[in-house]
């Protein structure tokens, strides 16, 4: 039995290694931050990294997002949350394109066409199903209703759209204009 794989070229190990900022985060939300293994001080030495300057300690990080790094935060209760910032592509390949016409993008732009249906009789807070009728159907002598819905009605507008309160039960119905 001759094994035709005999030739195949195992190819090596490929690692990628990513800077890693560590920020422990202490139980008053100080965050003390070190990166590739160095103390990461804030660029103001008056203010320390803080939960509310967190945005600015991953620019800070990451040059501006021009470069990958693994973040991993160390919560003052022990538990850890791990992430990659990726760093965002150079916009050169893109800046040098012209950029579309306000026609172009005008044409491609889709229109909505919105309806609105309104009703009153639902309890405060209760969730309403908003739903577009294409069909019935009877229930039969045993209680079981089938429903078959040709999906190219879907974009038939000679349907009826409801309102359905699912505690109170109450239903608005309305005809959807042609």
């Amino acid at each position: 039995m001759s094994n035709r794989n005999s030739h195949v070229e195992t190819l090596p190990e490929s690692h990628v290694d990513l800077p890693l900022a560590v920020v422990k985060v202490h139980a008053h939300g100080a965050m003390y931050v070190s990166y590739a293994g160095r103390n990461f001080p804030p660029p103001t030495p008056g203010s320390p990294w803080s939960r509310a300057r967190f945005g600015d300690l991953l620019d800070a990080l990451t040059l501006g997002r021009t470069r990958t790094v693994r973040v991993e935060v160390q919560e003052f209760d022990g538990s850890v949350f791990t992430d990659i910032v990726h760093a965002v592509r150079s916009g050169h390949d893109t800046a040098d394109a012209a950029p579309p016409s306000a026609m172009r993008r005008a044409r491609h732009r889709p229109t909505h066409q919105l309806f609105e249906i309104t009703g009153s009789g639902f309890i405060p807070g209760e969730d309403v199903t908003v739903a577009l009728a294409v069909s019935s159907t009877e229930g039969s002598a045993g209680g079981i209703a089938r429903g078959l819905v040709d999906l190219s009605q879907l974009a038939d507008h000679r349907s009826e759209i409801m309102l359905i309160g699912r505690v109170s039960g109450v239903i608005i119905s309305e005809q959807l204009p042609s």
